[in-house]
C-alpha cells in the first residue's frame, strides 16, 4: 500500500518495516531494557532505605547519649570510689531504653561517662557511645561490611556538688515511708486567741552581680556562687563544653539584686 507524501505515519511505518527486516521484536526490546534497569532501580531503593535506617539510628543514639550525659551531670559522684550502683543502673537504662528501637547493637558493657576537667560544678560531663549498625543492601554490605560503626557524643555541665560545705543540685530521689495514720483525734474547743501584733517581715537577701565577662566558663560558677547566688541560677548559652571565654551576661555587673535571681552568659 502506497503512503501519501507528508503522512505523519510514514516514519513509524518505515521503522516497523526495518525492524521486521532485521528480526527485531519491540516487545522483546522492552523486556531487555526492563531486565537491565530493574536491578539498578532496586539497588537505589535499597540504598535509600539503608541510608534512612542509619540516619534514624544516629538521631536516636544522639538522643540517648544526651539523656545519659544530662543524668551523669546531676550525679557526677556515682562513678567515683565504690560508686553508686543505683545511679549506674539508671544511666544504662536511659541509653538502652532510648536506642532499643533501632537495629544498632550497643557495646557491652556500656562506656561510663568521662569527666575531663574533674567533677567540680560547671565542669563538662561527656558521654560517647559507638554501636554497630546492620545493613541490608547486598552491594553496600560488600563494600562496607555487614555492619558499620555509628557514634554519638553529648556533653553537659555538672550541676551537682558542694560549695563551702553546702550541697548544690540533687542526685537520685530518695523516698521514706509515710507516717502511719491513726484514728482522727477529737477536736477540743479552745479559747479565742488574743490578737498579737503582726510579725515584722524578714528582709529578702540581696547580692551584688559579679563581673563574669572575659573569664572562662569553668571559673564562672565559682565566681557566681562566691557572690552569694545559687549555682542552679547560672545558665550557659551554649552549654559547656566547649570551654569558652564569656563576653555577655544578662545582668549588669555591680548591681544589687535578689540572691535568687537568674543570669545567662554567652560567648
Amino acid at each position: 500500500m502506497a503512503t501519501r507524501t507528508g503522512d505523519s505515519t510514514e516514519p513509524v511505518t518505515a521503522r516497523r518495516r526495518l525492524g521486521r527486516r532485521l528480526g527485531l521484536n519491540p516487545r522483546g526490546q522492552s523486556l531487555v531494557e526492563f531486565a537491565i534497569s530493574f536491578p539498578v532501580v532496586m539497588l537505589m531503593i535499597l540504598f535509600g532505605i539503608d541510608f534512612g535506617r542509619v540516619f534514624m539510628g544516629w538521631v536516636t543514639l544522639n538522643n540517648a547519649v544526651r539523656e545519659a550525659a544530662n543524668f551523669a551531670a546531676i550525679n557526677p559522684t556515682a562513678w567515683q570510689g565504690s560508686g553508686n550502683t543505683a545511679a549506674q543502673a539508671e544511666y544504662a537504662r536511659l541509653i538502652t531504653a532510648e536506642s532499643g528501637s533501632t537495629s544498632c547493637t550497643l557495646p557491652s558493657p556500656l562506656p561510663n561517662p568521662t569527666f575531663p576537667a574533674g567533677t567540680d560544678l560547671g565542669s563538662p560531663t561527656t558521654v560517647t557511645v559507638t554501636c554497630r549498625f546492620s545493613l541490608i543492601t547486598p552491594l553496600i554490605k560488600n563494600l562496607l561490611g555487614n555492619a558499620i560503626n555509628v557514634s554519638a557524643s553529648a556533653s553537659f555541665p555538672i550541676r551537682s556538688g558542694v560549695i563551702a560545705g553546702t550541697g548544690v543540685g540533687a542526685g537520685l530521689p530518695s523516698f521514706t515511708p509515710g507516717a502511719s495514720v491513726g484514728p482522727t483525734p477529737t477536736i477540743v474547743p479552745t479559747a479565742t486567741p488574743i490578737p498579737t501584733p503582726s510579725a515584722i517581715p524578714t528582709p529578702v537577701p540581696t547580692c551584688t552581680v559579679p563581673d563574669l565577662v572575659d573569664i572562662q566558663t569553668t571559673q564562672a560558677t565559682k565566681t557566681w556562687t562566691d557572690a552569694g547566688f545559687s549555682a542552679n541560677n547560672l545558665s550557659f548559652n551554649p552549654l559547656v563544653p566547649p570551654n569558652y571565654k564569656i563576653k555577655n551576661q544578662t545582668l549588669v555587673k555591680a548591681t544589687v539584686v535578689v540572691c535568687s535571681s537568674t543570669m545567662t552568659v554567652a560567648p
